[in-house]
C-alpha cells in the first residue's frame, strides 16, 4: 500500500508540475521594426546603445522564434509580434497552424504602442524623367527582364487607372459575329465582333492592350489577339467563358479598351510597355514626380491564414490587430478573365482557409486589385470587426465559398463581420460585391457601413434552385448600404439573395441609392430575392431610391417580409410576387410610400392570391391612382388580400429629408406597425470612427423620370452591307447550333447580290426554329412590311407581328407553305411558288382602332 501511496503521490505532482507553468507564465512580446536585425533577440522595442540587441528585421524571424517557443506543441503564454514603421513584402505573410495559439495564450500580430505598422505589398519607382507632352517616364529593369509585371500605380496614396480609351464612357459593338448557340439560342461568337469604323486599330503593342466588356451584371476582361481594319474585326486570345455570349443583353453592348501608350492623354493615366520596361505618366496639376511617393505592386496577396480544414490542421486563436495592409495587384491569365457572377473568381488580399477562433480587428486593408478579405473554406468562429476596407479591385469581404462544401468541417461558419467601413471599389471587377456570402451558415453581418461599389452591396446564397446548400440562419442586422451599382451594372440589389436560407434573418437595415445601368436590362432593387430564395424573415428596414422597387421577388414563397418602409422608388415600389407552390409568404404591416411610379410590377394581369398581404399602409402623393396589379384597393381587398389594409398617409416627419420617423397620429400605429429606430444602424463606437463615412459627400437624388418609349425604328435592309455569312444586322436570330441557321447568302438574290438563308435541319427541339425578329416599336397610325421570298421544296415560312406582352398579343399572322396556299389569320388566300421569288406585302392598323 506505501508503495501506491508513492506513486500517486508522485503523479499528482508531475500533473501539477505542467500546469502551473502555463498559467503562471509571463506573456511574450517580439519586436519588429525596419532598424531591427535578425540576429537580435527581437525582445527589445529598440536597438541599444551598444547596437548590439534591439528588434527583429523581419516579421519571418519573429514567427521563428514564435514557433521555437512550442517546440514540445503548447506555447507557455500568449504572444505578441509588435511591428513598427512599413514593411516591404517580399512575400506575403503566411501564418500556418505552427504559429497558432489558444484561448489563453493567443498570438496577436499587431503595432507599437498606437502605431498602424504598414505591410506593403509594393515597390516605389523611382528615377523619374520628364518627357515630351506633359508625360514622365522612367525605366525599370525588372520589367524589362520580365521578372516584374504590375497592372496598378498608387501615386501619393492614391490608385491611378491605366490609360484607356474612351477616357469616359463607352465604345459599342457594331455588330455580333456568328458563333455557337448560347443557352438562348442566339448563335453569337464569344471570342470576337465587329467595331465601329475608328474605335480600335492595331497598336504598337497590342498584346498589352485588353477589351474590357461590360455585361448586365458582370464585366470580362480580354486580351486581344487581332484588330482587322479591313473587316473592323477584333478578336481575342481565348472565347468568353461564361454562360452567355457577347451581346446576350445588348446587340450593342458596352465596351473599352485599356493600357496602351497611344491611350495615354489624361493627367492620372499610366501605361507600362513590358517589352522597353519604360512606365509612362501623366501626372495630375500639381504633381512632382519628384517629391511624391509612387508605388507598383510586387505582390497580389498580402497575408494568408494558411490552414487546411479537412485534414484536421487549424490556424487557431491569431489575432491581427491595427495593422496597414496595402498595395496588392490583380493578375490576368493569357485567355482573359471573367466570372459567372460577383466577380467569384476573383481572390483577397488577405486570405484565410481553415481559420478558427482568429480575428481581424481595426486593420485597414486598401491600395488592392482583388477582394480585400476572404474567409473561405473551413472558416469557423472568427471575427472581423472595426476594418477600413476601401480602394479595392473588387469588393470588400467574402466569406464561404462558391461551392458547397461536403462535409461540415470544411463549410465556413459561424463567424462575426461587424461595424466595418467597406467602400470604394470595382476599380478592375465591377462586379465585385461589398460583403458576398455563400454556402455558409450562422453567421453575423452587423452594424456595416458599405457604399460606392458597381453591383450589389449585400450578397447571400449561391444556389439559383431549391437544391441543398449551406447558406441558412445567418442574421444581418444594423448595416447601412448605399450609393451601390452607381449606373454601372444592372440586375442588382442593396442586398441580393439566393437560394433556399431557412433561419435567415434581414432586419434594421437601411438601403438606399441604388441605380442601376440604364441601358437594357434597367434593374435595381433595395432587398432582391433572387432564384430559389426562400425561408427568410426581412423585418425593420428602411428602403428608399430605388429604381425598379424597394422589394423584388424572383424566387419562391414561403418568406415574411414584415414592419419594412419602402419608399420613393422610381418605377415600382414591389416587382414580381411569382405565384408557386410552397407555403406562401407572408407580406404585413409594410408602409409603401410613392411620389411617382406603381405600387406593383405591371406584369400581364398578374395578381397575387396566394401571398398573405395584411395590415399593410400604401400611399401615393402625385394624385395618381394607386393600381393592385391593375386593380383598385377595393378589388384588392375583395379578392381576400389586405382586408385590414389602408390607403392613407403614414405622416412620416420629413419623408423629403429621408426621416421615416412617424407622428403619433399616423394611421400606420392603428395596423401595428412599429417604430423603426435608425440610430443603431451603421458604424458603431468612438464618433470619429462613427463619422468617417460623413466625408464623402454625394450628390442629391432626383428621382429620374418614367421611361419613355422606345422610339419607333423603321427597317430597311437589303443585307446588301452584311458579308456573306454573318447574322442579319438589324435583327435577333435564335438557332439550336444543329445544323439550323439564319445568315447573310451571295448565293440567290431577289434584287442587289445578297439575301437571307434560312436552313432548317432535322432533330430540333422546337419547330419555330431556327427564327429571328425584329423590333421596331410601332405602336399608332398603320404600318406597312413588305418583303421578297423564295421558298425551297417542302419549306414553310411562319411571318407574324407581335407585341411585347407576356403572354403577347399578336396581329398579322402568315404561315407560307412551299406548294400550297398562303395563310393568313387561318385564311388561305392564294397558291405560293415554289423555287421562285414573289414579293409580300402587309399592311396594318396599329393601336386601340386595329382589326
Amino acid at each position: 500500500m506505501k508503495t501506491l501511496h508513492v506513486l500517486l503521490v508522485m503523479f499528482s505532482l508531475v500533473v501539477v508540475g505542467r500546469w502551473i507553468p502555463a498559467a503562471l507564465a509571463e506573456p511574450v512580446t517580439f519586436y519588429v521594426a525596419p532598424d531591427g536585425n535578425d540576429a537580435w533577440s527581437g525582445r527589445v522595442a529598440e536597438p541599444n546603445a551598444a547596437a548590439n540587441d534591439g528588434p527583429f528585421a523581419t516579421i519571418g524571424r519573429a514567427q521563428d522564434s514564435l514557433r521555437a517557443l512550442r517546440s514540445d506543441g503548447v506555447l507557455p503564454g500568449s504572444v505578441t509580434i509588435r511591428i513598427r514603421g512599413t514593411h516591404r513584402l517580399a512575400e506575403p505573410l503566411v501564418i500556418t497552424p505552427d504559429d497558432s495559439g489558444t484561448a489563453e495564450t493567443p498570438v496577436t500580430f499587431t503595432g507599437y504602442q498606437g502605431e498602424k505598422p504598414i505591410l506593403s505589398g509594393g515597390r516605389p519607382i523611382t528615377g523619374w524623367q520628364e518627357a515630351a507632352g506633359g508625360v514622365w517616364t522612367v525605366q525599370i529593369p525588372e520589367v524589362r527582364s520580365g521578372e516584374w509585371r504590375f497592372l496598378q500605380l498608387f501615386v501619393d496614396g492614391s490608385r491611378r487607372r491605366p490609360a484607356r480609351s474612351p477616357n469616359t464612357g463607352y465604345y459599342r459593338i457594331a455588330e455580333l459575329l456568328p458563333g455557337p448557340p448560347d443557352p438562348r439560342a442566339k448563335p453569337i461568337a464569344r471570342d470576337k465582333f465587329v467595331f465601329a469604323p475608328g474605335d480600335l486599330r492595331p497598336w504598337s503593342r497590342l498584346d498589352d492592350v485588353r477589351v474590357v466588356l461590360m455585361h448586365s451584371w458582370e464585366t470580362s476582361i480580354h486580351p486581344i489577339k487581332s484588330i482587322d481594319t479591313e473587316t473592323n474585326i477584333v478578336r481575342f486570345t481565348a472565347p468568353m467563358s461564361e454562360w452567355w455570349s457577347i451581346g446576350y443583353w445588348e446587340p450593342h453592348q458596352r465596351y473599352y479598351v485599356e493600357n496602351a501608350l497611344e491611350f495615354l492623354n489624361e493627367p492620372g493615366e499610366w501605361y507600362l510597355d513590358r517589352t522597353s520596361g519604360v512606365l509612362s505618366y501623366m501626372p495630375l496639376p500639381g504633381e512632382d514626380l519628384r517629391q511624391v511617393e509612387v508605388i507598383a505592386p510586387v505582390l497580389t496577396e498580402l497575408v494568408r491564414l494558411d490552414g487546411n480544414a479537412e485534414e484536421g490542421r487549424f490556424v487557431d486563436h491569431v489575432v491581427l490587430r491595427g495593422l496597414t495592409l496595402h498595395h496588392a495587384d490583380w493578375e490576368l491569365a493569357p485567355e482573359g478573365n471573367s466570372s459567372t457572377q460577383a466577380a467569384v473568381t476573383v481572390p483577397a488580399a488577405v486570405m484565410a482557409t481553415g481559420a478558427r477562433h482568429c480575428v481581424l480587428e481595426d486593420c485597414e486593408i486598401a491600395q488592392v486589385g482583388t477582394y480585400g478579405v476572404w474567409f473561405g473554406r473551413g472558416c469557423k468562429d472568427n471575427r472581423i470587426e472595426r476594418n477600413h476596407i476601401h480602394d479595392l479591385g473588387a469588393g470588400g469581404v467574402r466569406i464561404g465559398e462558391d461551392r458547397m462544401a461536403e462535409h461540415d468541417v470544411a463549410e465556413a461558419s459561424r463567424n462575426v463581420i461587424t461595424n466595418n467601413y467597406i467602400h470604394d471599389g470595382g476599380h478592375v471587377y465591377a462586379a465585385g460585391v461589398g460583403l458576398w456570402l455563400a454556402q455558409s451558415s450562422h453567421n453575423t453581418i452587423s452594424h456595416n457601413e458599405i457604399h460606392s461599389f458597381d453591383y450589389s452591396g449585400i450578397s447571400l446564397g449561391w444556389t439559383w434552385s431549391e437544391a441543398p446548400n449551406r447558406t441558412h440562419n445567418n442574421t444581418i442586422e444594423y448595416n447601412h448600404v448605399h450609393h451601390v451599382v452607381r449606373g454601372v451594372l444592372s440586375d442588382a440589389g442593396g442586398i441580393y439573395t439566393l437560394g433556399v436560407q431557412p433561419g435567415t434573418v434581414i432586419r434594421n437595415n437601411v438601403f438606399h441609392d441604388i441605380w442601376p445601368y440604364m441601358g437594357r436590362p434597367a434593374m435595381a432593387w433595395g432587398i432582391y430575392f433572387d432564384q430559389g430564395s426562400r425561408g427568410m424573415l426581412v423585418e425593420n428596414n428602411i428602403v428608399y431610391h430605388t429604381l425598379t422597387g424597394g422589394l423584388m421577388n424572383t424566387g419562391k414563397p414561403g418568406n415574411t417580409v414584415r414592419n419594412n418602409i419602402f419608399a420613393l422608388s422610381a418605377r415600382h415600389a414591389v416587382w414580381r410576387w411569382r405565384l408557386q407552390d410552397g407555403p406562401p409568404s407572408t407580406v404585413e404591416r409594410n408602409i409603401f410610400y410613392l411620389t411617382q411610379g406603381e405600387l406593383f410590377h405591371d406584369d400581364a394581369g398578374r395578381t397575387d392570391d396566394r401571398t398573405q398581404w395584411d395590415h399593410n399602409l400604401y400611399w401615393r402623393t402625385d394624385d395618381q391612382p394607386l393600381e393592385f396589379y391593375d386593380q383598385t384597393f377595393a378589388d384588392w381587398q375583395a379578392r381576400g388580400l389586405g382586408r385590414n389594409s389602408r390607403v392613407a398617409d403614414p405622416k412620416f416627419v420629413d419623408p423629403a429629408r429621408f426621416d421615416f420617423r412617424l407622428q403619433p397620429d399616423s394611421p400606420a400605429l392603428e395596423l401595428g406597425f412599429q417604430p423603426i429606430d435608425t440610430s443603431r444602424v451603421g458604424l458603431i463606437g468612438p464618433s470619429e470612427w462613427r463619422e468617417l463615412p460623413g466625408q464623402i459627400e454625394f450628390p442629391a437624388t432626383v428621382l429620374p423620370p418614367p421611361p419613355a418609349p422606345p422610339e419607333p425604328t423603321p427597317i430597311d435592309d437589303g443585307f446588301e452591307t452584311t458579308p456573306a455569312g454573318r447574322l442579319p444586322a438589324l435583327a435577333t436570330v435564335v438557332e439550336e447550333g444543329r445544323g439550323d441557321q439564319v445568315r447573310v447568302t451571295a448565293k440567290q438574290a431577289a434584287s442587289g447580290q445578297h439575301s437571307l438563308k434560312i436552313l432548317d435541319a432535322p432533330g430540333l427541339e422546337h419547330a419555330f426554329n431556327p427564327h429571328f425578329f425584329y423590333t421596331p416599336n410601332f405602336r399608332t397610325g398603320r404600318a406597312v412590311f413588305s418583303f421578297d421570298v423564295r421558298l425551297e421544296p417542302g419549306a414553310i415560312l411562319a411571318h407574324e407581328w407581335r407585341d411585347g406582352s407576356s403572354p403577347y398579343r399578336s396581329g398579322p399572322s402568315l404561315r407560307i407553305t412551299a406548294g400550297e396556299k398562303l395563310v393568313a389569320n387561318g385564311r388561305e388566300l392564294l397558291e405560293v411558288p415554289v423555287g421562285e421569288w414573289f414579293r409580300v406585302e402587309i399592311a396594318s392598323s396599329l393601336g386601340d382602332g386595329s382589326t
